[in-house]
């Protein structure tokens, strides 16, 4: 595809949640389907389980620490694709239960199937906008975002969601790559994929090239909500952050607690 055909992300403004065993959408609403995670869902779902890094280890203990989730808490995986770690963390914790937000049917569909064939009774997925998260998402107790914000028109609308929907007190863990050759590489594949495999070109909605950010960008990107605390982390390949809403309203105004820390490389 040349440069002129090429077309830039856009902003799909709202799509409302559907019931887990339903048919995705209500209203008449749809994803885009000129989406490259529509047409290579499952080149994407292969490199999630096979060559990202999974953090569950650091989630469940910046999460829980030792003690696991307390019986009801409720886990929201935002961009969770194929469900990794929605699936993986309610098969860990029966008590607890998890919801997979995404914008792929193709995607979601993997990801029910996942839970369907590990039996998981406290797992589901819908389909919606993480730009406008629908009411039905009511207030979670804990945020998992890995990788998403290499996708998003607008990164700023979709923290600002983030600290919207978390409960007082909850927390999300945000994981985002930083070397931008080595992730590329998924990105490369599908559009070669798609390419290939269709006999028209289409203008996929997504770029040719990812964008990471540099350290600066995530810091500003996740400190512009009034977090309680932050934790910033450089791991390996990742930098990451955790932070913590504040318990009242009027906590907000008080002094932050922020701290970076530079771990061991991880593979």
């Amino acid at each position: 595809m040349d440069a002129k055909q090429e077309r830039p992300v856009r902003r799909v403004e709202r799509i409302v949640m559907a019931e887990p065993v339903s048919t995705d959408i209500v209203g008449g609403c749809c994803p885009p389907s000129d989406s490259l995670f529509e047409r290579c869902g499952w080149f994407y779902a292969l490199c999630r389980e096979h060559l990202f890094h999974d953090h569950s280890p650091e989630i469940a203990k910046d999460f829980w620490r030792d003690q696991g989730p307390t019986p009801g808490t409720h886990l929201l995986e935002l961009g969770c694709g194929p469900g990794f770690y929605a699936c993986r963390f309610a098969e860990k914790y029966p008590d607890l239960r998890t919801t997979g937000i995404d914008l792929s049917k193709a995607l979601l569909t993997r990801a029910r199937t996942r839970a369907a064939a590990m039996k998981l009774q406290n797992c589901s997925f819908h389909l919606a906008d993480v730009h406008q998260l629908p009411a039905t998402v009511g207030t979670v107790d804990a945020i998992v975002v890995s990788r998403l914000f290499l996708v998003v028109p607008n990164r700023d609308d979709v923290m600002r969601e983030i600290f919207r929907v978390l409960r007082p007190g909850g927390k999300c863990f945000v994981a985002e790559p930083v070397q931008s050759a080595r992730t590329q590489f998924p990105l490369s594949v599908m559009w070669l994929l798609a390419k290939l495999t269709s006999f028209t070109k289409v203008p996929y909605v997504e770029p040719h090239r990812v964008t990471t950010m540099t350290e600066g960008e995530f810091h500003s990107l996740v400190e512009a909500q009034p977090w309680q605390h932050i934790a910033f982390r450089r791991e390996g390949r990742y930098q990451t952050a955790v932070c913590t809403k504040p318990c009242a309203a009027e906590e907000a105004a008080l002094p932050r607690a922020t701290e970076t820390l530079l771990e061991p490389c991880v593979a």
